[in-house]
């Protein structure tokens, strides 16, 4: 048995493209999708897309993320669209405007969790972060301690993306796999990542695959697509993240929330004077939003 698992797209096509067909050479038996495939990148209509094609296949489960989440929001016309809300959610609101109403009526379909039972009973579960919930993750340095809390006791294997950063671990039995970040990874290595899991003679093995892609034409689709500037200047700081990546927009919240909102400094320039100085080797848990 084999099982190729990727998560956190964001709107990063040239990823996405590279890494399918890196798995299809593999020739896994399953690929689970993990998440979080639009929003937080400049082409998530073309990912969905993608997805949506590649999952007709029984083989292919796809389950949202926190980013669904945040787009499915704007379907609600009551939900603001002025004033400092509207303009720190203005990323979320350019994704929402590309994608069309089958669209979001797709992303508001899909299931919240994955869980698959093999022949020899060996059960498989998956989630967007963990069993706590889809902004709840599994980071390299969570201690077993907190572990409990996070995956479910009675699975073989549990997968999980959110955190960007991927980890292979077991604890109680359970083999727990980060699969990292296709689009946006957040571990100091900027290759997009994946998780391909092996059933053999009843254990698991899990190995984080990385993944040379286009970088530069990543890059340039932040501009060909009006992501930048339409999105406004948060849309710079995700474009950092490719380029670094490091996650940056939840140090930025936790710097500049309260002062954009107390009218202490404007966006742009709270962007700006981010931006001069950024703390590339921030790793605390918590940055992914």
């Amino acid at each position: 048995m084999k099982i190729a698992a990727l998560a956190d797209i964001h709107g990063n096509y040239q990823a996405l493209i590279t890494v399918l067909e890196h798995v299809e050479a593999w020739k896994p038996d399953l690929v689970l999708v993990l998440g979080d495939i639009i929003n937080r990148g400049p082409r998530s209509k073309e990912c969905l897309d993608l997805i949506r094609v590649k999952a007709l296949s029984p083989n292919w489960h796809v389950i949202k993320g926190n980013h669904e989440g945040y787009v499915l929001m704007f379907e609600d016309p009551d939900f603001s669209r002025k004033g400092h809300d509207f303009d720190l959610r203005k990323i979320i609101f350019w994704t929402y405007q590309s994608l069309s109403k089958s669209d979001i009526q797709d992303i508001a379909q899909l299931p919240e969790e994955i869980q698959l039972t093999l022949p020899d009973q060996q059960l498989i579960k998956a989630a967007h972060a963990s069993i706590a919930g889809d902004r709840v993750g599994i980071y390299p340095d969570t201690p077993p301690s907190a572990l409990a809390g996070l995956i479910p006791a009675e699975a073989q294997l549990f997968l999980v993306g959110h955190t960007h950063q991927p980890l292979v671990r077991t604890y109680q039995g359970t083999t727990i796999v980060n699969v990292g970040s296709v689009g946006l990874p957040f571990d100091g290595d900027t290759r997009a990542a994946y998780a391909r899991l092996t059933y053999h003679k009843g254990t698991w093995h899990g190995e984080i695959t990385r993944v040379e892609y286009d970088l530069q034409a990543a890059e340039d689709d932040y501009y060909k697509t009006g992501f930048i500037p339409d999105g406004g200047p948060l849309a710079d700081l995700v474009l950092a993240e490719l380029r670094l990546g490091w996650p940056q927009l939840g140090r930025w919240f936790k710097r500049f929330e309260m002062p954009i909102r107390g009218e202490e400094i404007s966006l742009q320039d709270a962007v700006y004077e981010f931006l001069k100085n950024p703390n590339i080797e921030s790793r605390r848990p918590g940055y992914p939003r």
